[in-house]
């Protein structure tokens, strides 16, 4: 794999990593699913792909700062959030003062937004995945300081039309963002007295982001429960991950992230008595 693939890589490994990562990942995806257009061909091509590689990379930065100036001056929140995504790429000196720069080009009042979508949707031929990975990460970016302006929710509509995926409701993932965020000082508290375990965080995971966890409605039956459960445990199981191009450094983190979908699963059963 050259260097733009253990990019790519890394960004999916970065997406993995925590409860914010699964949720975002599962419904983003929920959403995204649900408004392709039934037409497009969404489809993987080998047609040059480390340039398809970089376009990715450039587009992500660039966006990611067009996205943290648009309330007029970017918050240390936004800053560190980028600082987290470089240090989980383990980007190399170069690299990272690459990015840097591109998230500054990106805060510049010239630039241009639709003509950067235009050529990462042509460099990567709508590779659904590619493309999905790529407003995840936006997503988060726009989370950093756990709400969303009415402009950053008009940009990133305005993204997801663009590349021909359904609106997101952004309310839902504020919730979602906040109860993250509450999980993961829970989680690490836990870790650092040396007692966590996955059945620990079921009693404490409040149930109605359970069921959110494994994408289903509080009136799910039994069957559809365990239906769902398995998917996603299946969907996201390190062997799985490794066979499609994880690197061998972030299965730990595929592990926890499955470790989170058992805790919701755990929550659900005790309060239904499945």
């Amino acid at each position: 794999m050259n260097i733009w693939g253990k990019l790519i890589g890394g960004f999916f490994g970065f997406l993995l990593g925590g409860p914010l990562g699964l949720i975002l990942g599962l419904f983003i995806g929920h959403f995204f699913d649900r408004g392709l257009n039934q037409n497009q061909a969404w489809t993987f091509s080998s047609t040059n792909p480390s340039a398809a590689q970089q376009v990715f990379f450039d587009s992500t930065f660039l966006v990611m700062g067009h996205i943290a100036k648009l309330d007029g001056r970017v918050s240390e929140a936004e800053i560190q959030a980028a600082r987290s995504i470089m240090n989980r790429l383990g980007l190399t000196e170069t690299m990272r003062q690459k990015a840097i720069n591109l998230f500054n080009q990106g805060k510049q009042a010239s630039f241009n937004l639709e003509e950067t979508l235009k050529k990462l949707v042509q460099a990567c031929h709508r590779n659904k995945v590619l493309l999905k990975l790529f407003v995840e990460i936006q997503m988060q970016t726009a989370l950093a300081e756990g709400h969303l302006t009415a402009e950053k929710q008009r940009v990133l509509q305005k993204i997801c039309q663009y590349l021909g995926f359904a609106p997101l409701n952004f309310s839902f993932f504020e919730h979602l963002f906040n109860f993250e965020q509450a999980f993961r000082q829970q989680t690490s508290g836990q870790r650092q007295q040396g007692y966590y375990q996955s059945s620990n965080s079921a009693h404490q995971l409040n149930l109605r982001d359970a069921y959110a966890i494994l994408g289903i409605s509080e009136q799910a039956s039994p069957a559809e429960i365990k239906k769902a459960y398995r998917k996603q445990m299946s969907q996201y199981h390190p062997d799985k991950l490794l066979a499609k191009g994880l690197p061998e450094e972030m299965i730990k983190i595929a592990t926890e992230k499955t470790q989170n979908i058992k805790a919701a699963y755990d929550r659900i059963c005790a309060a239904r008595g499945i």
